[in-house]
């Protein structure tokens, strides 16, 4: 990272967003003594009702997840999994603005539009926009890919998510991507899922081996200011 942040700000939809997209840069730079705040907007997997499952709250998952990922603060709203769009967008602005002037960050890490998810999308436009120039101290902003939302929405013929920066990570910081992915349980899956362990590791081979490196995260940079 040529521009290391001081303030960094990760805006997701649900729990485990933020650790599939984006864990291992987290990880990295919380050694480093990068201040990160993360916002989850949703604070359940209701959409598992649709499926006949029982719906689990995912507060104590977020907070250990964020834990391991060297996250001290941490802010969990109550809408639901997959209902972002009963919610106003102007609604959703606010709640991230907000954090933008409580936490004065200067990196906002995000989802991507490219994902399939409605809510991925939603709060995306919402980080874009508190983000703004002239309305907050925001000086780069990145999207990441959430494997398996990403996926199904390049199978479904939205635009693909375009990689234009990679975050070369350590061993240990992969590690620590998944130890904190396994906080969630039953989000977890079997391979060849992308959500499966070796899929996480797949993908960090993957991104690193575009780059030439062992394991690398890759992002569409939306803004940086130097």
């Amino acid at each position: 990272m040529d521009r290391m942040p001081g303030k960094l700000l990760i805006v997701v939809a649900h729990g485990d967003d933020e650790t599939l997209g984006a864990g291992a840069t987290t990880a990295k730079l919380t050694e480093a003594g990068v201040q990160v705040s993360l916002l989850v907007l949703t604070n359940d997997d209701g959409s598992r009702s649709a499926m006949g499952q029982r719906v689990t709250n995912r507060v104590s998952a977020i907070e250990r997840a964020a834990k391991i990922l060297g996250i001290e603060r941490v802010g969990i709203r109550e809408f639901g999994d997959n209902r972002l769009d009963a919610e106003s967008q102007l609604e959703l602005n606010r709640i991230v603005e907000r954090e933008v002037r409580d936490f004065r960050p200067d990196t906002i890490f995000t989802t991507s539009m490219s994902d399939l998810s409605m809510d991925h999308q939603l709060v995306s436009r919402a980080a874009r926009i508190a983000g703004r120039p002239g309305r907050s101290g925001v000086r780069e902003i990145r999207c990441f890919e959430t494997r398996s939302a990403t996926d199904c929405g390049e199978a479904s013929g939205l635009p693909t998510f375009a990689p234009n920066c990679w975050e070369v990570v350590g061993a240990s910081h992969l590690e620590r991507k998944i130890e904190a992915l396994r906080e969630y349980g039953q989000e977890v899956e079997n391979w060849p899922s992308p959500r499966s362990e070796r899929g996480v590791r797949a993908l960090a081979e993957y991104r690193g081996s575009q780059i030439t490196e062992e394991f690398a995260e890759a992002f569409e940079l939306l803004r940086t200011v130097r």
